[in-house]
């Protein structure tokens, strides 16, 4: 590398756990990674912003100012005026009242590639090129909704013989009305496969196939899927084990015809057909993600991964088992192989001296299966093993496409690689709203059947990863505390929170509990945060989230 790079590229990894990159880095198991360490330098104690958390932390690395400063205070976003109970995910670049690296470099006349960076859409800037940023993977859309997720064109689905959540249950039939089948077919099965899109962001008209399975003497070893009952229409292919190639189709939808990209794998087929899994993964959109448009079907063409909105490839294909462990780690390299793809070619076609982009591979991956994954909380040595070789698995796939960046970007680029926060196995819970019931500042009611808030006799509440709000009379909808007595309920709830002491470990969870103000030495402050911060030790909760930045469990690290 020359004294003064001319480009930087940044690589992030959502939630990867610093000591286990090591680790395998230095193991040989990630030889691109470890090169990287050995060629440059390694924060061994790399402390990131609170909350642990995805959009405030990636927002804090491309703009160089604290969550307080930016404004993107958590996962979700909660403004002036809004009742307590209502926030938005914070996903939409207008919130972040920062400037953004690569609008900094644009008035140096510098230009910029952004690549599936959470929290940076729609574009902002002149010159940046931008795929993706709505939300966590390409064609994940969490902007500008209420909650949840929406994917274009549509989720991946499982069509099965047996019951699988969620899963689509065939059921085979004789095959009839077949034509231009061969005369080698001595039975064949059928059935309908009706695509409807699955968490579509707009209406997409449902699509229906047909499932063929012939058997040429020998039982059922294919699965053949048509647009018509015609054995010459078949575009896809499959015997058990085999995804088929990159498969490109329109769709009509509400905003218009849409190509997108998808792929099946036969996932398991029986030779007397009482056993068939059959999986489609998320029908890809290839326009409507990028700026300038039409940049993700040019990269397919190239591509042999596609452009996943991968949330359900690990909370509904991975652990909801519909798929076995090797496909699982085939669709994880799917999507690194196309960022891969993406990242070089666009750095390929576009003059540039930026390249930001994200994978958020890791931090699925520790929601579903860390507590499989740590000695500590795993149910058998057998199962830490299995889920360490996932964990392996995935860093590898990782490591690839860094590797390919890296090759491609050239000797002259400063390469970054670097994490919004860490992760640990899920701990012990923490009750925060049992808490401030049981001292007296948050009270319910009955609404049919179930508890609601009842804002008459609500002094304070809990919201988002880390906050209390106290339920101001004339700056919240449904006040009630007056702005005389503000002080003594924050006092009250810091009170409460420090203490409370869980009764079965007589651990105190609570790290530090703040008011508003106070909370500006770690860099939250304004009305965009709680009226109360408080960090939790690593002994409790989820992976990630309220937990101070130190925080440790079992393999874990919330560390960047």
């Amino acid at each position: 590398m020359p004294e003064r790079p001319s480009r930087i590229v940044v690589i992030g990894f959502d939630a990867p756990i610093p000591e286990r990159v090591y680790k395998y880095a230095v193991e040989g198991k990630l030889p691109n990674i470890r090169r990287l360490i050995e060629e440059g330098v390694y924060c061994e104690n790399c402390l990131v912003p609170h909350p642990t958390i995805t959009p405030p932390n990636w927002t804090t690395i491309v703009t160089g100012a604290w969550p307080g400063t930016h404004g993107i205070t958590c996962f979700n976003l909660h403004k002036p005026g809004m009742p307590l109970d209502q926030t938005y995910e914070a996903f939409d670049s207008s919130d972040c009242m920062a400037e953004y690296l690569w609008e900094a470099a644009e008035r140096a006349g510098k230009r910029a590639i952004v690549l599936n960076y959470p929290s940076t859409w729609p574009p902002r800037g002149e010159a940046v090129v931008q795929i993706g940023g709505a939300g966590l993977a390409v064609n994940e859309w969490r902007w500008r909704l209420p909650r949840g997720l929406r994917v274009t064109l549509g989720d991946s689905m499982l069509f099965s013989t047996d019951e699988y959540p969620l899963a689509r249950r065939v059921e085979l039939r004789e095959a009839e009305g077949w034509v231009n089948m061969p005369s080698s077919v001595k039975r064949a099965l059928e059935a309908e496969l009706l695509v409807d899109f699955p968490r579509a962001l707009f209406k997409v008209e449902p699509v229906k196939w047909y499932l063929l399975l012939p058997d040429f003497g020998e039982g059922f070893g294919r699965a053949l899927i048509s647009k018509e009952r015609d054995f010459k229409q078949v575009f896809a292919d499959l015997k058990p084990g085999e995804w088929s190639p990159v498969i490109i189709e329109e769709f009509e939808t509400e905003k218009g015809p849409f190509k997108a990209s998808f792929k099946f794998k036969l996932v398991e087929l029986s030779p007397d057909a009482s056993r068939l899994r059959l999986y489609l993964t998320p029908i890809c959109a290839l326009r409507g993600n990028s700026r300038p448009d039409g940049l993700v079907e040019k990269i397919q063409e190239i591509s042999q991964g596609l452009p996943l909105p991968s949330h359900s490839v690990y909370y509904e294909a991975l652990k909801l088992g519909w798929v076995d462990h090797e496909t699982f780690l085939e669709l994880v390299d799917m999507e690194h192989t196309w960022l891969a793809d993406a990242a070089c070619w666009l750095m390929e076609n576009f003059k540039w001296d930026i390249l930001v982009m994200h994978a958020h591979c890791p931090d699925w991956a520790y929601h579903v299966f860390s507590n499989k994954l740590d000695p500590m909380t795993a149910e058998s040595r057998e199962e830490v093993e299995e889920y360490t070789r996932l964990e392996e698995g995935f860093y590898k796939s990782l490591d690839r496409m860094v590797g390919r960046i890296v090759e491609k970007a050239g000797s002259d680029a400063l390469i970054v690689l670097t994490s919004d926060h860490g992760a640990k196995p899920s701990g012990r819970p923490f009750p925060l709203a049992q808490i401030l019931e049981e001292a007296g500042l948050l009270a319910y009611r009955e609404e049919g059947g179930r508890r609601v808030v009842d804002w008459d006799k609500t002094l304070a509440v809990p919201q988002r990863s880390c906050y209390v709000y106290v339920n101001l009379k004339g700056r919240d909808p449904h006040g009630v505390v007056p702005p005389e007595e503000y002080e003594e309920v924050r006092d009250r709830i810091i009170r409460a929170l420090y203490d409370y002491t869980d009764p079965e470990t007589g651990i105190k969870p609570v790290v530090f509990a703040l008011k508003r103000e106070d909370a500006r030495v770690i860099g939250l402050y304004g009305e965009r945060v709680g009226d109360v911060v408080f960090a939790l030790r690593g002994e409790y909760a989820g992976q990630h989230g309220p937990h101070i930045t130190t925080a440790r469990y079992g393999i874990g690290s919330l560390k960047g």
